[in-house]
């Protein structure tokens, strides 16, 4: 399943890179961060609970998602890899920003890619698309509100 957008920030491509790369301000975009470690310049650990009220699911609003992930930068891109676990099954995720500088300000599309494992089997890919939707949107607008 995949995940697309963009918007644009009022800051040079430079700062803007320099934000994405640096673990711990985009961790604490994760939603309901319950914990993290950064371990060397490039990796992190956390563990954080994903909305998934869109379920209806009675007394259960979120689930615990323990994930894994290396930043990866070269000139134009920025890629977050990831692997964990979320609900007892294996989820894997890849976040890929690519930073066109404009004038003044820069252009970061984005898009996620993610495998929900057995999760989406089990719900059905509408399901899932849905709740990663909504997760994916509030990381979207946390990262943008923090770089602008």
């Amino acid at each position: 399943m995949e995940i697309s957008g963009e918007f644009v920030v009022n800051m040079v491509k430079a700062k803007v890179s320099e934000f994405f790369t640096e673990p711990k301000m985009f961790t604490e975009c994760l939603p309901s961060l319950q914990g993290y470690e950064i371990k060397g310049d490039n990796e992190i650990s956390a563990t954080f609970k994903i909305d998934v009220s869109g379920f209806n699911i009675p007394h259960m609003s979120t689930i615990t998602a323990n994930i894994n992930a290396k930043i990866i930068k070269d000139n134009e891109k920025i890629e977050i890899v990831g692997n964990g676990r979320s609900a007892g099954v294996s989820v894997k995720i890849n976040i890929s920003l690519n930073l066109y500088e404009m004038q003044k300000s820069t252009k970061v599309i984005w898009s996620a890619k993610m495998d929900m494992g057995l999760l989406t089997k089990l719900l059905g890919e509408n399901s899932i698309r849905k709740i990663a939707e909504s997760n994916v949107n509030y990381i979207i607008n946390c990262i943008r509100s923090r770089v602008t």
